[in-house]
């Protein structure tokens, strides 16, 4: 389990999936920024993300795959964790302040903008209010395909359980997005996974974090291609902000968090 959680710890990113099906028949699957409590694993998610929040964490079973070795630290590797949820909802930001605000501080920039000092605090405390979501490790191994997570830019295959469980399977894939309504997703290693509802999921992110970019596709894949229903509105980094626009999107994220403390009776 050490190796695990140091593995976790030098993960600038990682990506999590679970099974919603409120919400979709394909997996669910986001980027997130993983960081380590005194039990293991946790994601602590702004209240602008509530919805997704509260999904995550009442799914019987979630993964936790480690993708990306670029920025990674000493200690990485390509992992995928089986992992049994359980959402806190910290309203008042009291324990993310004491036992998790500083590794954020330490791996996400924009969190130093927002929350550095005693000042910063109060001014943006919309901020340290988080979801917490422990991940409570049942099973851990190397992510199939880890190959493709060697030189960056490793997409995740997540495929669902075609009887309709919450059984999740993953394998990191390579890409060529060239027809982002047609991507072409190459194992490293064969056989892939079995028939059924799947999401391919791509993250790129800059080292300050102001850009970070998450995409999806959603379909099915029959265990070797993936028949696309939904394709994502943009696939890479998205554009340098300028001034304004950074501004209207703090404004927007103020707004969000604010509005799902609210939501949640903060």
């Amino acid at each position: 389990m050490s190796d695990v959680l140091r593995a976790v710890r030098a993960a600038p990113v990682a990506a999590v999936a679970w099974h919603d099906p409120a919400m979709s028949a394909t997996p669910q699957v986001r980027g997130v920024v993983p960081l380590v409590g005194d039990g293991g694993p946790v994601l602590a998610l702004p209240y602008a993300v509530a919805d997704a929040a509260r999904s995550l964490g009442a799914a019987p079973e979630v993964l936790l795959a480690l993708t990306d070795a670029t920025r990674a630290g000493a200690g990485w590797e390509p992992l995928v964790l089986r992992c049994r949820p359980r959402l806190e909802e910290d309203l008042h930001g009291d324990r993310f302040c004491e036992q998790l605000l500083t590794q954020e501080l330490l791996r996400h920039p924009p969190t130093r903008v927002l929350a550095d000092s005693v000042m910063l605090r109060r001014e943006h405390w919309w901020w340290l209010p988080r979801l917490l979501v422990d991940l409570e490790v049942v099973a851990a191994g190397p992510l199939p395909g880890a190959d493709a997570t060697r030189d960056g830019g490793a997409h995740l295959l997540v495929v669902g359980d075609p009887a309709g469980g919450t059984a999740l399977r993953a394998t990191a894939v390579r890409v060529d997005a060239t027809d982002p309504a047609a991507p072409v997703v190459a194992l490293a290693d064969e056989p892939g996974p079995q028939a059924g509802p799947a999401t391919v999921f791509g993250q790129e992110a800059t080292t300050d974090f102001e850009r970070w970019g998450q995409w999806a596709w959603h379909g099915r894949w029959d265990g070797r291609g993936l028949a696309v229903d939904v394709v994502p509105e943009q696939v890479g980094l998205p554009p340098v902000p300028g001034v304004v626009a950074r501004w209207r999107r703090q404004r927007a994220l103020e707004r969000a968090c604010r509005e799902g403390i609210a939501a949640a009776g903060g």
